[in-house]
């Protein structure tokens, strides 16, 4: 666990409720200040724990995520978190992705393996040294100078690793090697998190673990995300959207609906912090506040 003081950690453990949010890298720069504006539209409205940004397989994205994260760390100093994947990277190129992230006061890092990009071989992609996020983990903690590190976590298990158990296993380990909290793929139904909080409790996981929701912009879209990241999409959910497909404004509106029950449902069950996938846009995440009371008070 990483030493110092957090106040992302702070957020995530203090007693009231926190939201963070993550983006996808945008290509481009006009992707990167319309996603720096819808940034911008959720924190003018709320509070924001932290907010992250991803990587694309094997970091194909890695130039669009630089700049958006860098620029991100100076309006939003200390409430930034770096996604940083190992897949088919070696130690030096980490070294040097690290020292710009720290010269630029960004401190705070979630450490995944990322996805195998298409046409390497897994024995490619571990070619550097790095096989799992553990070992990510373990590299970074002995590496130091950060104010936390977070790792996934899959409710519904990795979809590389069909056995449950072994799935877990991977998870306990990175919390043993010094994770200072987990923020997990997204799911739809309440019990899957009650059911993973208890297979973590029964294995001593004693670290923070944050809920993923992603409130639903296009039925075709989450189920190509559910497929690709062994996620399920529950006939409910497509019930109670299908009827608004020709209809987006009506859509957002039970999108909303349905994100805001959740979040309630998970709340009775005593989950405080929430990461929610923003997709760059901050329509929808604004909807869910106000039907939540996240909205700042002015």
């Amino acid at each position: 666990m990483v030493n110092g003081s957090s106040a992302i950690i702070d957020s995530i453990v203090s007693d009231g409720v926190s939201v963070s949010i993550e983006l996808y890298p945008p290509k481009g720069r006009k992707a990167v200040e319309r996603a720096l504006r819808e940034v911008a539209a959720i924190q003018d409205a709320m509070d924001v724990a932290f907010t992250s940004v991803t990587y694309g397989a094997g970091g194909s994205t890695q130039e669009g995520t630089l700049e958006l994260v860098l620029e991100l760390a100076r309006r939003y100093p200390d409430r930034v978190v770096a996604h940083l994947t190992c897949v088919g990277a070696n130690e030096a190129e980490i070294s040097r992705l690290m020292t710009i992230y720290q010269d630029n006061g960004v401190r705070d890092i979630l450490a995944l393996r990322g996805d195998i990009p298409e046409g390497m071989t897994r024995e490619e992609a571990v070619s550097g040294g790095f096989r799992y996020a553990a070992d990510l983990v373990r590299w970074l903690c002995n590496l130091g100078g950060f104010h936390s590190i977070g790792v996934a976590c899959y409710p519904e298990g990795h979809p590389e690793t069909p056995d449950m158990n072994a799935d877990m296993d991977h998870f306990v380990r990175k919390a043993e090697e010094g994770a200072d909290y987990a923020a997990s793929q997204f799911f739809f139904e309440a019990h899957v998190w009650e059911r993973f909080m208890e297979q973590m409790a029964s294995r001593g996981v004693a670290i923070p673990l944050a809920p993923g929701i992603l409130p639903v912009r296009d039925l075709g879209q989450v189920q190509r995300f559910a497929k690709k990241c062994g996620a399920s999409v529950p006939k409910s959910v497509v019930d109670a959207l299908a009827p608004y497909e020709n209809d987006p404004e009506a859509f957002q509106e039970s999108a909303a609906d349905l994100a805001a029950a959740q979040i309630e449902e998970l709340m009775t069950m005593g989950v405080k912090h929430f990461h929610v996938y923003a997709l760059n846009r901050s329509d929808i995440i604004l909807r869910i506040a106000d039907r939540l009371g996240w909205r700042r008070q002015v």
